[in-house]
């Protein structure tokens, strides 16, 4: 059982990793079953491997967020090992994480998994991270409660799962594991750390993480586990290692870490703690050669430097790329993306939060089909609320958009197609606290 051999950690990741991905297996057999039915998107310009993936393993078939879960909980083993040359593994030799990152990362599991029950409830956090995934999960909330929740993010799926229920698998843990666990999904059901690492949602959502006060081991363990999730984001094209956590995405993780610990602890506030993560970026991009943008003193280059987060940006040339499409927009249009990318958000002013746009900008191949995004993108985030509460962020998912057209030759052939797109529905991603 995963559970008792928990309690010698060097030898359960000391198991080969058919028999390790097995044991998770038996362990979570519902759960991992459920990730087979999780949507997910795909890089364009990956390769499927010649090894089994862990889904292989499992099924003889491939299913992209069984291997990104899986993969996460190999990277697991390979830190607890301290298997740096696997870890980073195909990562690009220009971006690839340094062995004083995957040392501090090392470093700091060890630090927060101390035993058993807490490395036993990193573990379930991990397989269950993703389960909202699955569009069944929210129709067997529905069956249960007679709650319609299919238009909420996964995020928040999975807290309406876990409190009609339907996740039993947190009934293995003791009150008090299971308390830091259902905490980190309520946390992570307003403020996602990646979302924050890429500047997609909005200041207002790390008020979110007050409630972590005095909480910092389940803080601790969600960091973990996001960490985790990143090391496997890429674990449905290459899992041979943790491929997206690369030196820039750690650095940005971990600047997301300080500026949360900090508005926790009441050293700043959610807009101080925000654009520090804008500023660390800012001064990063600037040591590749890009001029250093006033995140604090000037609104076009905060909003600038949220694109560039958004989009994933570590050149110099991409950089220049994005400043130059974004000042080819029309001047009005240009204006509103502006401004809606500095709004905070409040009861009066609710921040649009347009989700999935990190994975939309990672489609973009041409200048063209950028101008044409931003255009879109400004639209999705100009258009006033159309909800009547108390809500300071309004999530948009282009989600839909990315699967019906980003993904499609149309798109790339003539751009201009998102000219005749319709703005995403409103969901209420955050109410006043």
């Amino acid at each position: 059982m995963l559970k008792e051999a928990c309690d010698n950690p060097d030898v359960l990741f000391g198991l080969s990793e058919t028999a390790l991905v097995s044991l998770i297996y038996r362990e979570f057999p519902d759960e991992i079953d459920r990730l087979r039915r999780a949507y997910s998107i795909r890089d364009p310009q990956g390769t499927p491997l010649g090894s089994p993936s862990p889904s292989r393993i499992l099924y003889q078939e491939d299913y992209d967020e069984v291997n990104r879960t899986l993969v996460g909980f190999l990277s697991l083993r390979w830190i607890h090992n301290g298997e740096y040359e696997v870890f980073v593994g195909s990562q690009s030799p220009e971006l690839q994480l340094t062995r004083e990152s995957f040392d501090w990362i090392r470093d700091y599991y060890n630090q927060t998994i101390t035993d058993a029950r807490t490395l036993y409830a990193l573990i379930t956090s991990i397989i269950i991270n993703d389960l909202g995934k699955d569009p069944e999960l929210a129709l067997d909330h529905q069956k249960s409660t007679g709650e319609d929740i299919s238009d909420l993010n996964h995020d928040h799926i999975l807290l309406k799962a876990c409190d009609s229920g339907l996740v039993p698998s947190l009934d293995r843990h003791s009150a008090q594991e299971k308390d830091d666990l259902l905490l980190g999904i309520e946390i992570g059901a307003f403020f996602n750390f990646g979302q924050l690492g890429q500047a997609e949602n909005a200041p207002a959502a790390l008020t979110s993480l007050l409630r972590m006060e005095g909480r910092q081991r389940s803080f601790k363990l969600r960091f973990m586990e996001q960490l985790l999730d990143i090391a496997g984001a890429a674990g449905h094209m290459d899992w041979t290692c943790a491929k997206k956590l690369n030196q820039p995405i750690f650095e940005s993780y971990r600047n997301v870490f300080n500026a949360c610990y900090s508005v926790i602890d009441g050293t700043l506030d959610a807009r101080q703690g925000y654009d520090y993560v804008l500023i660390q970026r800012a001064e990063y991009i600037h040591t590749q050669g890009f001029r250093l943008l006033r995140v604090e003193d000037d609104r076009y280059e905060r909003a600038l430097m949220r694109l560039l987060c958004m989009g994933n940006v570590t050149t110099k040339e991409s950089a220049e790329m994005y400043e130059s499409a974004l000042s080819s927009l029309q001047p009005a249009t240009k204006d509103a993306l502006v401004y809606a990318l500095n709004v905070d958000g409040s009861v009066d002013e609710p921040a649009i939060q347009p989700t999935y746009t990190p994975a939309l900008l990672s489609m973009i191949k041409k200048p063209t089909e950028l101008v044409a995004v931003l255009d879109y993108l400004a639209r999705v985030m100009s258009v006033n609320a159309r909800v009547d509460s108390s809500a300071v962020i309004v999530e948009r998912s282009v989600l839909g958009i990315l699967k019906r057209h980003i993904e499609s030759d149309e798109f790339h052939e003539n751009p201009s197609i998102l000219e005749e797109v319709d703005v995403p529905d409103d969901v209420v991603a955050l109410t006043v606290q």
